[in-house]
């Protein structure tokens, strides 16, 4: 009870509450393709650039007012520019992770009409990307930090890959803070490289998604709101 009133009487001399950072799935998708020249799930070519196409299939806030299931329109991502630092062997023969980095990518959403993205096989090719960039530049942001991880152990050939992305632009950059103040993003999934799920000429297939890592400002408080917080 003294700890409750300790907060209480904190909060009340303060005057204003922080609410947590919204934090969730801005965008989801299953699948994408990441294709890169020359490159195994467990080696990439230094220099060579990793690209990735994927249709969208859920939006939430801040994009929640989307429809990806419009079956009218298109929402497609692309992102190239992923420049290969090489890949890292790490552990024994019988249980190796392989880490590969990258330094610099571009990220770009669309909403197109009609619905024509399509995964052909051995990109690029006539489809693939040119049938997930056409229609409205949504958003468009640099990616950073970028890395996938895979192994020679797991059973369905699973692995991940994560990244950092800053919004620069696009139709809708005033719904993620706006160009002057982005809110941060974090692209994450996992992925496998099991070839009865993958397709012809890709490394990867990924189920994953975009979280929105946004603070949100602090609003103001009573004292009765702050006494129902511990009832």
């Amino acid at each position: 009870m003294r700890a409750r009133w300790i907060l209480l009487t904190a909060a009340l001399l303060v005057g204003t509450v922080a609410t947590p950072a919204t934090s969730g799935p801005v965008i989801d998708w299953d699948p994408a393709y990441f294709y890169e020249p020359g490159a195994t799930f467990s080696n990439s070519v230094p220099l060579s650039e990793m690209k990735i196409v994927g249709i969208i299939s859920a939006f939430g806030p801040p994009l929640a007012f989307l429809d990806a299931t419009d079956l009218s329109k298109d929402y497609t991502f692309y992102i190239y520019g992923l420049i290969s630092n090489g890949t890292t062997t790490i552990g024994p023969p019988a249980t190796q992770f392989y880490v590969t980095t990258y330094t610099g990518g571009t990220i770009e959403i669309y909403e197109g009409t009609p619905r024509d993205a399509v995964f052909d096989p051995n990109p690029p090719n006539p489809n693939v990307p040119s049938t997930f960039v056409n229609g409205t530049l949504l958003l468009s942001g640099t990616v950073s930090n970028f890395f996938t991880q895979t192994n020679n152990f797991t059973p369905f050939m699973t692995g991940n890959s994560e990244g950092n992305i800053a919004w620069t632009g696009g139709s809708l950059i005033g719904h993620v803070g706006g160009a002057a103040n982005p809110c941060p993003a974090l692209f994450t999934g996992g992925m496998t490289w099991l070839p009865s799920v993958n397709i012809a000429g890709y490394l990867f297939r990924h189920d994953g998604k975009i979280d929105h890592e946004c603070p949100t400002p602090t609003q103001s408080s009573t004292w009765g709101r702050m006494k129902s917080l511990y009832r």
